[in-house]
C-alpha cells in the first residue's frame, strides 16, 4: 500500500532495529520488557518482534524491553524455541502489533527441513508473537546399498537370514521384485504400474502369544527410495489372530501422506494422538469387510494405523510402545503372527533400498 514520508523514515529506523536486532547472537533465551512493548525476537519472528517494539512504543508504553537473541537457525535448519516477549509497560496506553502474527515464517530452515511450521500471535500491549519452530535436517547415516542377493518376482514367503522371515505378495495389473540380501533384515524392491504390492522382512510368531506375552518389540532402519506417485507406505507391518488384526506403523510415505480416506476412497475413524519416539503420530481404524486376510480370502477385520505426522527415512521404531498405547484407546491385539519392515505401493512405480533393516525383541 502507498505511504507518506513520515512512514518512510519510520521504515528506515524499523530496518536499522532489525538489523541490529538480528545480529545479536543464537536465539532462545527470553529478555523481559521494562516498561514498554517490545515483542521477544527468536530466529522465526525477528521483524514481528521490532515492529511489536515500534508499535508499542509509539502508542505512549515506556521504553522498549531488550529483544531476545536472534538464532541464527535460518540456514542450518536448527529449530527456533518459542519465546514470550517483554511484559507491558506501566503506564501508556499498549501499543499494537497486530502484524506480529506473521513471525512465524524462518527464511530458509522451514522450506529446507521436515516439519517447519511456525505460529506467530498477536502482539498486543506488546506480547510478542511465538517464533516458529523450523525443522530438523535429516541426520540419517550415508551407507552404501547392498548388492546381490536372492530376487523374488512372485508371491513368496520364506527364511531370509537367522530369525528374519521374508514375503512378498502382489496382486492386480503391474510387476514387482524384492531382493533379500541375507544381512539382518535388508532388502529392495523395484515395482512397476502396480495395483497393489507388498515386500517385508522381519520376524513371524507361532500366532500362541500376545505381544506383552512375547516381550519388546522394536525396529532399526535406513533407506533410500525413488518414486513417490500413487501410495507408499514404508514402516512395520503385521497380524495379529484371535482378533483378527492387520496393523502399520507408517514413518514415511510417497507424495501423498495417509490419512483419514483409504486408497478406495472409504473414511478411517481417528482414534486420536500417541507419542512414541519423541514425535506425535496419528491413530486410525478402519473395518474392512470381505476382504482377504491371512486367513481367508473373505474376511472381517479391523486395520490399525499410527501415522507419524512427519515423514522421516531413518530411525528406531518401538513397536511395543504403540501396541500399548492402541490398547490404551481401545485397539486391542490379538496373539501375534508377525511384525515386519515394509514397503507396500499401490498404482505407483519406483524403488527402495533398505540399507538399516532389524526388528528385535527382548
Amino acid at each position: 500500500m502507498p505511504y507518506s514520508s513520515q512512514s518512510a523514515r519510520t521504515l528506515a529506523a524499523l530496518g536499522a532495529s532489525m538489523v541490529a536486532a538480528i545480529f545479536v547472537g543464537c536465539g532462545g533465551s527470553d529478555a523481559p520488557g521494562n516498561d514498554g512493548g517490545r515483542a521477544g525476537t527468536s530466529a522465526g519472528g525477528a521483524i514481528a518482534g521490532v515492529a511489536g517494539a515500534a508499535a508499542g512504543s509509539s502508542s505512549g508504553g515506556g521504553s522498549a524491553g531488550a529483544p531476545s537473541a536472534a538464532g541464527a537457525a535460518s540456514v542450518a535448519g536448527a529449530s527456533g524455541a518459542a519465546n514470550p516477549g517483554g511484559a507491558p509497560g506501566v503506564g501508556g496506553s499498549p501499543g499494537t502489533a497486530g502484524l506480529g502474527g506473521n513471525a512465524g515464517s524462518s527464511a530458509i530452515a522451514g522450506s529446507t527441513a521436515s516439519g517447519g511450521t511456525s505460529s506467530g500471535g498477536s502482539a498486543n500491549g506488546g506480547a510478542a508473537g511465538a517464533s516458529g519452530a523450523a525443522g530438523a535436517a535429516s541426520t540419517c547415516p550415508t551407507a552404501t546399498p547392498l548388492t546381490g542377493g536372492k530376487k523374488y518376482c512372485s508371491n513368496s514367503t520364506g527364511t531370509a537370514v537367522g530369525n528374519y522371515t521374508y514375503e512378498l505378495w502382489a496382486e492386480g495389473n503391474g510387476s514387482g521384485c524384492m531382493n533379500v540380501f541375507g544381512v539382518d533384515a535388508n532388502f529392495s524392491a523395484n515395482w512397476s504400474g502396480v495395483e497393489d504390492f507388498l515386500a517385508r522382512i522381519g520376524l513371524t510368531f507361532d500366532r500362541s502369544k500376545t505381544p506383552s506375552q512375547i516381550g519388546t518389540l522394536s525396529a532399526e532402519f535406513a533407506e533410500t527410495k525413488t518414486g513417490n506417485d500413487g501410495l507408499v507406505y514404508v514402516g512395520i507391518y503385521g497380524w495379529t489372530v484371535d482378533p483378527l488384526k492387520e496393523y502399520y506403523i507408517l514413518d514415511d510415505w510417497g507424495t501423498t501422506k495417509p490419512g483419514g480416506v483409504a486408497s478406495d476412497g472409504t473414511p478411517r475413524t481417528n482414534m486420536g494422538k500417541i507419542t512414541v519416539d519423541g514425535e506425535v503420530y496419528d491413530v486410525w481404524k478402519r473395518t474392512r469387510v470381505d476382504a482377504p486376510a491371512i486367513t481367508g480370502d473373505h474376511m472381517t477385520f479391523d486395520q490399525y494405523f499410527s501415522i507419524r505426522q512427519t515423514a522421516r527415512q531413518c530411525g528406531k521404531i518401538s513397536i511395543s510402545e504403540h501396541f500399548s498405547k492402541w490398547n490404551d484407546l481401545k485397539m486391542p491385539m490379538g496373539k501375534m503372527v508377525e511384525a515386519k519392515l515394509l514397503l507396500e505401493a499401490q498404482d505407483s512405480t519406483g524403488t527402495i533400498n533398505f540399507t538399516t533393516a532389524k526388528v528385535t525383541v527382548k
